[in-house]
């Protein structure tokens, strides 16, 4: 059933993919962003200009026209007490949060959501993990009915390639494999992932709209396989068709300046609760979605 969305975002590579993905299945979506960046063209979507950093957004907006509230951009509390504000009154709101959330000294293999132990950390981690408490506590005040998203590493046309740490989202990481250049893959890239193409988490994104039992609840969103981060590089490479060139790099101590605390370990997550409330969903092969992602990035 189609709905009035409110987007804060739409211009970037996940928020662009949810507007593309929402007007296709006939939606009626405002977007919210500080008109740096163009809209997709050929798109018929209201536009508001707001520097949420700087206004406040509920000033720009009149509430009645939309009943749903996406927020691709959510990072901290203040944003989370802004999305809130302008759900109020039980409209639903979905946010896009991270993996990040949660604490990387308590995240075993295959982490269900109901395990979840947040971090406190004062980094992207910490301030996602903060603006899901202010969202989770308004959705049990019955200010919104909420749903909390978190996706791994999401790929595809509208970014840059490569995994962090070293090569994450990397603008010549095509022309270094090309040109045959070493790759350094911490402790040679034997890191579990689960990366997730973008058109697939923007359909589940506003798949969620159609779906009561989201409300209140908050589920993980990777891909369907499982692989290592030296997995990922092949599959470049094959794409490509050059011989991969990697050396392993273990930083003294354990950790080093691009090695932050989410991504030394295994990112990896138990899929069942999502795939129970989305049983048909149908996601892109990896290597399907690389291959597409090579040809766009020329």
């Amino acid at each position: 059933m189609p709905v009035n969305i409110l987007l804060i975002g739409g211009t970037g590579f996940v928020s662009g993919a949810v507007l593309r993905e929402a007007a296709a299945r006939g939606h009626a979506v405002t977007v919210v962003t500080r008109g740096v960046t163009p809209l997709p063209p050929g798109l018929a979507a209201g536009h508001v200009r707001c520097d949420r950093d700087t206004q406040d957004p509920a000033a720009l907006i009149d509430a009645a026209p939309f009943d749903a509230v996406i927020d691709c951009i959510c990072m901290n509390a203040h944003d989370a007490a802004q999305a809130v504000a302008l759900a109020e009154g039980g409209k639903r709101l979905i946010m896009i949060s991270t993996e990040y959330a949660y604490d990387p000294a308590h995240r075993k293999l295959f982490l269900k959501e109901s395990e979840a132990v947040f971090s406190d950390r004062d980094d992207i981690g910490g301030h996602k993990a903060r603006a899901e408490a202010v969202i989770r506590a308004a959705h049990g005040e019955g200010r919104v009915k909420a749903t909390i998203l978190r996706p791994p590493h999401i790929y595809g046309p509208g970014s840059n390639p490569g995994t962090i740490p070293k090569h994450g989202r990397s603008p010549t990481l095509l022309a270094d494999m090309r040109a045959g250049r070493t790759l350094h893959l911490l402790q040679g890239g034997l890191g579990l992932i689960q990366p997730i193409h973008v058109a697939d988490f923007a359909r589940i994104v506003v798949a969620m709209l159609d779906q009561p039992g989201s409300v209140g609840e908050d589920y993980n969103c990777s891909g369907p396989q499982l692989m290592t981060q030296l997995d990922y590089y092949k599959t470049i490479a094959a794409c490509l068709g050059v011989e991969l060139s990697v050396t392993a790099y273990w930083p003294e101590g354990g950790t080093a300046p691009d090695v932050n605390h989410y991504v030394g370990g295994h990112r990896c997550y138990d899929m069942g609760k999502l795939n129970a409330l989305l049983p048909d969903m149908r996601y892109v092969p990896f290597a399907d979605g690389i291959a597409d992602w090579v040809r766009h990035l020329g």
